[in-house]
């Protein structure tokens, strides 16, 4: 449906639905609908009925003298909101949450080279979250160009290059090998578009990282369990984390499939749940377990926001009400785990995804056949699962060797 030309009160009102359809309380809808009745005394006065966004923003300058949307009151930022809100619902027929964007710049010297780089890769098809990786790894490298005295990215050489990996020190080992991967990448763009006369990819060090030991970050089943106990079901939080907690522990969904999770989905008929996994894109059928299917019912029936516009299962319960985010779910478990007094060591992951590992542990621990857990985790094939292999302690016991005994622990006396 185009929103392109649409009279001003009539795009209030649309707004007005939207805004309680998502459960904003109504003092803030009644703020907004104070700005709004300016807006329509303002355009009666330039004998416009058509709302437009070019109209909005004249309105907010005319009225409020807002001309750039940076440190602003709090007044003035419920004023740009409420104009926001309409231009948003004319442009794409929806309301968009109150969140901010983090843009990333780089160094003015070097900003269209960097972002033309970040353009070129999203065209190709990249992932955004890897994109805003990258854009993290190469800010950082092109404030480290301009801090060498930089000034043309043809003056870079190989001591510069050198120089820049030299402080990575206080990084982590992953973080260290996504930047010197960002690195090669770009250093191959530039090479082919011809901004440099030398592929520089090849003077970026390997790290090893890929052949370095990972072991995945398990809990034992008496945490898992104490974990699901110390999540209070008598409010309508409670009842939503207690069945995403459960979902990721008791079926080893990943978070954006969790998030993403749907009553299409859910095929109570078959007491099963299909999905299309949103990291493989592979489907993937599991049953539904019976504490699963009543935790979600709970949850349905008690807790979730009364909200048609999506079919998404799980939903912020406060405005504006929407989808969640898997930074959302690593937050819901950390915060459940440390309520259940499981210690989190260092460096131990502690999001769902752990409860997927903790999971997989769980089934090897009751001697269940690999192929069988590659198909509960929705694995290719069983070369994906058999990492899990390396926390499977009771299985590792049976491998263990008795030590060799050396001369000088024969127990032979000792003159």
């Amino acid at each position: 449906m185009s929103y392109q030309k649409i009279e001003i009160n009539e795009l209030i009102d649309k707004v007005t639905v939207e805004l309680k359809n998502a459960q904003y309380s109504d003092l803030t809808i009644r703020w907004f609908v104070t700005v709004w009745n300016r807006l329509m005394n303002y355009m009666v006065g330039i004998d416009k009925i058509v709302y437009t966004a070019k109209t909005g923003i004249d309105f907010l300058e005319a009225e409020y003298g807002i001309t750039v949307f940076k440190k602003l009151t709090k007044k003035h930022q419920r004023s740009a909101r409420a104009i926001n809100l309409l231009s948003d619902y004319l442009l794409h027929g929806i309301i968009f949450p109150r969140t901010k964007k983090v843009i990333r710049t780089y160094h003015p010297r070097f900003q269209l080279l960097f972002q033309g780089y970040i353009d070129k890769k999203r065209s190709d098809g990249l992932s955004e979250k890897t994109l805003k990786s990258y854009e993290i790894y190469l800010s950082r490298f092109s404030d480290y160009l301009n801090n060498c005295g930089i000034k043309d990215i043809r003056d870079m050489d190989e001591a510069v290059i050198l120089g820049f990996t030299q402080t990575f020190v206080r990084y982590s080992p992953s973080i260290i090998h996504n930047t010197l991967c960002s690195l090669r990448t770009f250093f191959h763009y530039l090479f082919q578009n011809g901004f440099v006369s030398k592929n520089f990819a090849y003077n970026v060090p390997h790290d090893g990282y890929r052949q370095m030991t990972k072991v995945p970050c398990a809990y034992s089943k008496e945490e898992v369990e104490n974990l699901l106990k110390s999540i209070d079901r008598g409010n309508p939080k409670g009842k939503r984390d207690y069945a995403i907690v459960l979902i990721a522990a008791r079926l080893g969904l990943r978070a954006q499939d969790i998030c993403d999770l749907s009553f299409d989905n859910l095929r109570w008929e078959t007491n099963t749940i299909e999905l299309l996994q949103k990291k493989t894109k592979n489907p993937i059928v599991l049953p539904m377990l019976e504490d699963v299917g009543l935790a979600i019912i709970d949850y349905l029936k008690y807790a979730r926001p009364k909200y048609e516009s999506t079919k998404v299962i799980f939903l912020r319960l406060t405005p504006p009400i929407g989808n969640l985010q898997p930074p959302t779910l690593h937050s819901i478990v950390t915060q459940h785990m440390r309520t259940a007094g499981i210690k989190i060591q260092d460096g131990k992951k502690h999001g769902p995804h752990a409860l997927r590992h903790s999971l997989a542990s769980a089934l090897l621990e009751d001697n269940t056949p690999l192929p069988i857990i590659s198909e509960v985790l929705g694995h290719a094939n069983t070369e994906s699962t058999s990492i899990y292999l390396k926390i499977d302690i009771k299985q590792l016991r049976t491998c263990s060797l008795e030590p060799l005994t050396f001369d000088w622990n024969r127990g032979e006396e000792v003159f």
